[in-house]
């Protein structure tokens, strides 16, 4: 796998957060579009998964907090030793488009990746990162938690997939400190998923 930053070629995209959910993906490049991805589940290594981003745009949720706090979404930082698992899916230049307009909080940046199953080499693919220092990253959990849709859509995506593959998702997603597991603050509301509504087709 390469992936090309520009042009009309294809380039490969990994979605490790709300585009690890096919519907949601498809509220982006189209619904048919989504669906006819093949998708390769994939780690990539000397990065962390947390909710540390806040989107002027998105909404509160109130799952565990009463204060207007859990309006994160998920974003991937540098870090050594670290590793999470996303899924890699070829995306057109017209497809890309439409996704970094909705991943506006981010830069794409280009990332190894191995096969989450076999571990084998597949190259080269891109996914968004935030700026360390954007103004919209949030480190202490007191002041910054999940939006509950996006852990929601998240987990649904990851265990559609496998159930080593949403165990592994829940192991490597962390709160806005980056040392907190989201699964372990969750984990007792996990199931009690009435409250989202899924994104069209989910």
């Amino acid at each position: 796998m390469s992936a090309n930053r520009s042009g009309g070629l294809a380039a490969y995209l990994v979605g490790y957060g709300t585009l690890l959910l096919t519907d949601s993906l498809g509220s982006s490049i189209g619904h048919d579009s989504a669906h006819a991805k093949s998708v390769v589940p994939v780690t990539v290594a000397g990065y962390r998964r947390l909710f540390n981003l806040r989107p002027m745009h998105y909404p509160t949720s109130h799952k565990l907090h009463e204060a207007p706090i859990e309006n994160a979404a998920s974003n991937v930082e540098p870090a050594e030793g670290m590793e999470f698992n996303g899924v890699a899916f070829s995306v057109e230049a017209d497809e890309l488009e439409s996704l970094d307009v909705r991943e506006r909080y981010y830069r794409r940046v280009t990332v190894p990746l191995r096969h989450f199953d076999t571990g084998e080499d597949l190259g080269e693919g891109q996914l968004y990162s935030s700026d360390l220092d954007a103004s919209w990253i949030t480190r202490s959990t007191a002041e910054l938690m999940p939006l509950w849709r996006d852990i929601v859509w998240s987990r649904l995506g990851a265990y559609r997939i496998s159930q080593a593959f949403g165990e592994f998702f829940d192991a490597t997603t962390f709160l806005a400190d980056g040392r907190t597991r989201m699964v372990d603050v969750y984990r007792d509301v996990l199931s009690d998923v009435d409250d989202v509504d899924l994104p069209a087709g989910g």
